[in-house]
């Protein structure tokens, strides 16, 4: 097996591993929190929600997990707004 081949191996199982974590993750809190993950799958954070609504979704965390998604997804969101020149409002 070439190197290539090796490494593109470790980063499958790597992502199946990092993948089946945050779905355990969202499981438990859709079973837990089942209000706040309903307001997180209505206002889609990647894409739609504002920054109002993602500012909420952040402050109301149930878990530092998700507390931790949402930042990521927030400075992601900032990054798409500095790049394209669109306002995250």
């Amino acid at each position: 097996m070439s190197d290539q081949a090796t490494q593109q191996a470790r980063d499958r199982e790597n992502e199946a591993l990092g993948m089946a974590e945050a779905a355990r993750h969202m499981d438990e809190i859709q079973r837990k929190y089942p209000d706040w993950y309903a307001m997180y799958d209505l206002v889609m954070p990647d894409s739609l929600a504002s920054r109002s609504e993602m500012a909420e979704l952040w402050a109301t965390a149930p878990t530092p997990w998700a507390q931790a998604l949402i930042y990521g997804k927030f400075t992601i969101r900032q990054e798409i707004a500095a790049h394209t020149g669109i306002p995250f409002v």
